[in-house]
Formats: C-alpha cells, sequence, structure tokens
C-alpha cells in the first residue's frame, strides 16, 4: 500500500513539475486568432508602451489572421491592429488586446488566456489517464490476490471514471496543439469546465437502455414473485437514474454557460458540475459492481477443497427448500461430484442458516434432509443452524471447519449474483474461500444486483462520501478554472 501511494504521489508530482516547466518554456510567446472579414493581408501592428511585447508575426489564412507576441519585459501592454481592405483604404477593422508579461515570462491576456495553455490541459489529461492506469492495474492486482473487497469495485469504478475524463481531456489536448485557431486558451478552459456533463450527456442512451431494462424485469419479478419491499430496488435505481438524468439535462439546458465570471454564471457552473460529477461517479460504482458481481458469479474455481459451505435462504412451509435454496445446495452438489471426478477427493458439506420465526426448523436442517435425498452419506454433513445473516454463516462455519480439518480449504455456494458480496463477507470472517454461483432466472438477477449494489454502498457510506466530495470538489474547481486563472494572476 505504502509503496503504491509512494508511485502515485513520484507520478502526480513528476506531471505537474513538466506541465509547469512546459508553460514557463513556451508561454513566452502567444499567438492570438481574429475572424479577417476583409480577408486582408495590410494590417498595422502597434504595442504601447514599447519593451513589453512585440509583434513577432502575422499570417492570414482562411479568412483568420494569426498575431504572434513575444515577451520583453514584465509589465502591462496594449495591442493595437488595424486591418484594412486591399480595395478601399476607409473599410477598416481595429482590434485591441491587453496584454500582460508576468515575472516568469509569461505572455498573459486580460480574461484568462496565456501563452502555453495548451500544455495545461495536456497536464490534466496526464493526469487522468495517469491516474486511470493506477487504478486499473490495482484492480488486476485486486482480481488475482484479494478479488472479494469494496476496494475492488471502488478500483475500477474510478478506473472508468478517470479514463473517461482522460479521454475528454486528450480530445482538448489535441485540439489545442493541431487546431490552435478554434481552440484558445478560453475555449479550452471553458470546455474543460463543461467535462463531467459532457461525459453525462454521453452516457444518456446507456442509461435509458439499462433502466429500461431494470424496469421490464423489475415488473416481471412483482407479477412472478408478489409484491415485497425487498422486490422493488430494480424500480428504485431506475427511478434514481431517471431522475438524476432529468436533473442534469435541466441543469444543462437552462444554464448555457459553460464557464463565466459572474456570480450568477459562476453558481450556475458549480450546480452543473456538482450535480453531474456524482451522477456520473454513482455511475461508475454502478457498471463497476455489475462487472464484480458478473465476474465472480462466472468463475470457476479449480479443486481440492476440504468444505462446501451452503448459504441459507428462507424455506417452505413444509421444511422443504425453496427453488432459490435449491439451487444453492443443486450448485454445490455439483462442484461435490466434479471434484470426486477430477481428484476423487469427497468435499464436505456445511449447510448453513437458523431457524426464522415464521419456519418449522433451521434452513441448515431442511438443506442436510435435501442432500440426504440426494444419496450423500451423512458423515460429510456438518450443518450449522445458529446464524442469522451472511457474516454469521461464514464466521461460524469457519469454526466448524477448523474444529474438524486443520487449515481448511473453503468454498461457499450460494445464487450468482450474491457470490461477491459473500466473498467480502467471508474476508471479515477471516475465511479466505472461493465462492461458486447458481443460476437463477432473468428477472429475477437485476433486482438482486440492485439489492447487492444498494447493499455494497451502504456497508461502505464512508469511502462514498469521501470520494464524492473529493470529485465535487475537484470538479467544480475545473467548472471554473477560467475564473480562477484570472483570480491567481
Amino acid at each position: 500500500m505504502k509503496k503504491t501511494a509512494l508511485w502515485i504521489g513520484v507520478g502526480y508530482a513528476a506531471i505537474l513539475l513538466l506541465t509547469f516547466a512546459a508553460v514557463l518554456l513556451t508561454g513566452g510567446t502567444y499567438t492570438a486568432y481574429v475572424d479577417n472579414y476583409f480577408d486582408s493581408n495590410r494590417i498595422e501592428v502597434v504595442c504601447s508602451p514599447e519593451g513589453i511585447v512585440e509583434n513577432t508575426a502575422i499570417r492570414t489564412e482562411n479568412g483568420v489572421t494569426a498575431f504572434t507576441f513575444r515577451s520583453l519585459a514584465p509589465g502591462d501592454a496594449q495591442v493595437h491592429a488595424t486591418i484594412r481592405a486591399e480595395e478601399n483604404d476607409t473599410d477598416y477593422t481595429m482590434i485591441m488586446l491587453e496584454c500582460h508579461v508576468l515575472p516568469t515570462g509569461v505572455v498573459y491576456l486580460a480574461g484568462y488566456d496565456f501563452g502555453g495553455h495548451a500544455f495545461v490541459v495536456a497536464g490534466l489529461a496526464l493526469l487522468t489517464l495517469y491516474s486511470f492506469v493506477i487504478f486499473l492495474l490495482r484492480f488486476r492486482s485486486r482480481r488475482k490476490t484479494q478479488f472479494f473487497s469494496y476496494k475492488t469495485v471502488l478500483d475500477l469504478g474510478l478506473a472508468f471514471f478517470t479514463g473517461l475524463q482522460g479521454a475528454m481531456y486528450a480530445v482538448l489536448t489535441a485540439g489545442a496543439f493541431f487546431l490552435p485557431a478554434r481552440f484558445e486558451g478560453w475555449v479550452v478552459y471553458n470546455l474543460a469546465g463543461f467535462i463531467m456533463s459532457a461525459i453525462f450527456l454521453l452516457s444518456i442512451p446507456l442509461i435509458v437502455l439499462f433502466s429500461g431494462f431494470l424496469t421490464v424485469s423489475n415488473i416481471s419479478l412483482i407479477r412472478h414473485e408478489g409484491f415485497r419491499r425487498n422486490n422493488l430496488f430494480g424500480l428504485l435505481i431506475s427511478a434514481m437514474l431517471y431522475a438524476g438524468a432529468a436533473v442534469c439535462i435541466y441543469l444543462t439546458a437552462t444554464q448555457p454557460n459553460v464557464t463565466g465570471v459572474t456570480l450568477t454564471e459562476i453558481r450556475d457552473a458549480v450546480m452543473r458540475s456538482i450535480v453531474s460529477s456524482a451522477f456520473v461517479y454513482f455511475e461508475c460504482i454502478l457498471f463497476s459492481t455489475l462487472f464484480c458481481t458478473q465476474y465472480a458469479a462466472r468463475h470457476q474455481p479449480g479443486y481440492g477443497y476440504d468444505f462446501v459451505i451452503v448459504l441459507g435462504c428462507k424455506i417452505r412451509d413444509d421444511g422443504t427448500p425453496k427453488p432459490l435454496l435449491r439451487g444453492r445446495i443443486d450448485r454445490a452438489l455439483s462442484f461435490y461430484h466434479e471434484q470426486l471426478d477430477k481428484t476423487g477427493k469427497p468435499i464436505c458439506f456445511i449447510p448453513s442458516g437458523g431457524q426464522g420465526s415464521d419456519e418449522v426448523m433451521s434452513e441448515a436442517q431442511s438443506m442436510k434432509n435435501y442432500l440426504l435425498l440426494q444419496g450423500i452419506d451423512e458423515r460429510l454433513i456438518f450443518p450449522e443452524d445458529a446464524s442469522t445473516n451472511t457474516l454469521e454463516n461464514m464466521r461460524n462455519a469457519k469454526a466448524i471447519a477448523e474444529s474438524q480439518t486443520e487449515n481448511a480449504k473453503m468454498l461457499f455456494s450460494t445464487t450468482n449474483y450474491h457470490v461477491f458480496r459473500s466473498g467480502i463477507l467471508a474476508e471479515k470472517a477471516g475465511m479466505h474461500a472461493d465462492g461458486i454461483g447458481a443460476k437463477t432466472k432473468w428477472y429475477f438477477w437485476p433486482n438482486a444486483q440492485m439489492r447487492e449494489f444498494i447493499g455494497l454502498m451502504a456497508s461502505e457510506w464512508k469511502i462514498n462520501a469521501f470520494f464524492i466530495a473529493l470529485i465535487v470538489a475537484l470538479s467544480t474547481l475545473l467548472a471554473n478554472i477560467s475564473t480562477i486563472i484570472s483570480w491567481i494572476v
């Protein structure tokens, strides 16, 4: 962890120093681009007072005239450019620019434009893309060594987040370097402040499709399983996505100014940035969670395990397992036969689950009865009937396994959508275990996965609150980068 933090710190510091050095080296010259309506080459430029800046080049192409200035000494100067028509000397346009030469030699225009601005956005692109690489490498490392952790979700979600930002800043960088007449400093800063809103707007089609699928699957779930609170999570997430999208669209449509200098414009840019950045973060963590849960559900572990824990859930009134629980038992049975065929080593079962107030027996006993009917030797079954939740399942089952076998190799069986969070709880119980998932009906798993997502977000609310606050703060600064640069200078 300390080594990773060191690399992150060194990388960020190096990028910031390189950006600062590039601005200092190139900021002594500045090129202003002006539309030349006369398409004339009869241009006169006067810099006053002399000795602050000088005009070193003028070129006209495709109706745009580029004026290049070089700094001579710190101070303030005015540049007057007169463009005369070729056929009539009385037709002309006059342009006045206020230039400031900073003590560092950087040419700065009144407003928020300065020489070397392209390297500022290039620095932002490098910072965000470097963050993307760091978080992606951390995710790959955790996937191999410590997959069952919320930090895995967070690393992948932040990789999505910074990768999207980096791609957008890279586009701005390319524009600033290769289309300088269209991507002057003020344009780049305005667009940089609009990055989070732009990312959100581009994601709207995905949000609509995803939310639509969630809504359809949730309605099907209610039709098949009945109206219960636990069956509403898909509709809740869909409503949140639609509401968030509507708010972001409204803020973008009613606040067209990307950034500004008045208090009203600053307030609008900040509000839009806060909503957009928080919403995009939520999106990234949501899709990261979906990826991790699907990856965990499809993972096929090796063989050689000593025990398989079968996680319990509600049973029928007659004491037999419901389809959801039967799927978990059948998945464990399937693995039992696979391992026996491959290695000749039988695996022991730990059916885990206590007795609810409305159940005729413990879930563990119900599962044991089912296993016996499937021909499993009773000596291979070690019921755990005292637990009331998944964390207790894991702790109690670990104690049973360790009482029977030293350094027991553990596996747990649950429903596919529940594998990832069960693995996290197994780690909290001090047990390094692999998981296998039983399939469920198509209309059931989307709602269940949303329940898992909400559970993960709630269990790690502190770290989510920290990153949302950090992202909102950084996005708010970028939304007003032009104003901030003006204040600093």
